[in-house]
């Protein structure tokens, strides 16, 4: 039976792992998925190390302080990034920790009180290895506070929330009430919370299969896009006029010029004004980034056809602070294809995972518009064929999703055979006919 607890363990665990994994994959350059995944790990160590109870002999004094305590330490970790995940997700707040804001102090504070709570628990070995009673009333009431506290935030922040947020924060809430709910048998259990060596309880039992549990509602929901990490931001706008070009949603733009200055033009101008077929003429531009807390009437959030004004993604060969700076992109997510190590650099080798980026954003975006910028680059890391395909599989999200998509192409560094199958599904712009794109009077 303690072969069983163990294996049971190990397979909790991994599941628990192989979400925080896929969850910084799907978003890697999520602080929220990096939270996730420190929670998601210390959930592993924790069920590790819990398993390893029943297999020490009371006689291994100093292993039974070692394995207890790293299994506390680990578990009261995972709880505390928990619920500090709310503080991020599914509504995003600034946190700086050098130095602390308000958000920061709150974050370093909940590790050390998770810290000190670990150093108050004793490991008692007599005929077996436990916990006090206090580690005992420990493992329910850290919980019970982990729910409250991500309750607080998640409710807190609805009114600011789009309808994707409301939903993730639902998913991650029911998860937290799986995990909380798996602790309630160290507190009525007739072991007392007690894990017992050679024989298995209720609590340890009731522990492993709800971690596995929610560690599953967290993997299915983020491999299936419901429990989204990272939202799509919307920048802010330049002028109430709205925009000069009149791109159409679902439908993939191949730009054709040997440098992407009328790509960058058509996407900062879809981006920054207001849509083209806006019908209120007294729209006014937004000056704030987060414009959840504005009380003035907004047309773009009133509107009956669009869920959010335009957000945008950059993938390029530019170096993103000259972009920043010079278009004037404050939250625009800005995707660097460089082999140089960075925050927001892409290695063009890592094919699969720019499309993984590009689709994800795509089926997350309500009135989303994407400018790929360095394809010729791709082909120097990627066989033409390979990013032949990468290219169809951007084409057939962006046709399935409500998005715009351009693709910059210099033709001289194709022959025109590729370029014919580039063209095709696709509405070819140049810059001699870019006046066909713009609209009426501009």
């Amino acid at each position: 039976m303690v072969a069983v607890l163990w294996i049971a363990s190990l397979i909790a665990g991994s599941v628990c792992l192989g979400a925080g994994f896929l969850a910084l994959m799907s978003n890697p350059k999520s602080s929220a998925a990096m939270l996730f995944l420190l929670a998601m790990s210390s959930a592993f160590i924790a069920l590790i190390t819990g398993a390893m109870y029943p297999l020490v002999e009371p006689t291994q004094a100093e292993i039974a302080q070692t394995v207890g305590r790293t299994f506390v330490f680990s578990i009261l970790l995972c709880e505390t990034f928990l619920w500090q995940l709310a503080i991020v997700f599914p509504l995003e707040r600034r946190v700086e920790l050098r130095p602390p804001n308000v958000y920061g102090w709150f974050m370093l504070a909940g590790i050390v009180t998770a810290v000190a709570l670990g150093s108050l628990v004793n490991i008692e070995v007599d005929d077996r290895v436990s916990l006090s009673s206090f580690g005992t009333n420990l493992m329910v009431l850290y919980p019970a506070a982990m729910m409250l506290i991500a309750m607080i935030f998640i409710v807190g922040s609805r009114s600011q929330s789009s309808m994707t947020q409301q939903r993730s924060g639902l998913i991650y809430l029911s998860g937290l009430w799986v995990f909380a709910a798996s602790t309630v048998p160290y507190l009525f259990g007739d072991d007392g919370g007690r894990l017992s060596t050679g024989e298995l309880s209720a609590s340890s039992i009731s522990i492993v299969a709800g971690i596995a549990v929610a560690g599953l509602i967290f993997a299915i929901s983020i491999a299936r896009g419901q429990m989204v990490l990272r939202e799509p931001k919307i920048e802010t706008a330049l002028s109430s006029s709205k925009a000069s070009y009149e791109l159409l949603h679902r439908r993939v733009y191949l730009v054709e010029e040997e440098k992407p200055d009328v790509s960058f033009e058509m996407f900062v101008d879809i981006l920054r004004g207001r849509c083209f077929d806006c019908e209120d003429d007294e729209s006014f531009p937004c000056e704030s980034l987060d414009c959840g807390s504005c009380g003035l009437p907004c047309p773009c959030r009133q509107c009956s056809k669009y869920t959010s004004r335009t957000q945008g993604l950059i993938v390029t060969r530019r170096y993103p602070n000259d972009l920043r700076s010079n278009l004037y992109l404050q939250t625009t997510p800005i995707i660097w294809l460089s082999t140089v190590p960075g925050e927001d650099n892409l290695d063009p080798a890592k094919l699969s995972l720019l499309t993984d980026m590009l689709v994800g954003f795509m089926e997350r975006s309500d009135n989303g518009i994407v400018l790929v910028d360095g394809v010729e680059y791709l082909v120097t890391s990627n066989d033409f064929a390979r990013v032949l395909n990468a290219v169809e599989r951007w084409t057939e999200t962006a046709m399935a999703c409500s998005t715009k998509l351009i693709i910059a192409v210099d033709p001289r560094a194709f022959d025109d055979k590729d370029m014919a199958v580039l063209e095709k599904n696709k509405e070819v712009v140049t810059r001699d006919g870019i006046h066909a794109w713009r609209s009426l009077g501009q």
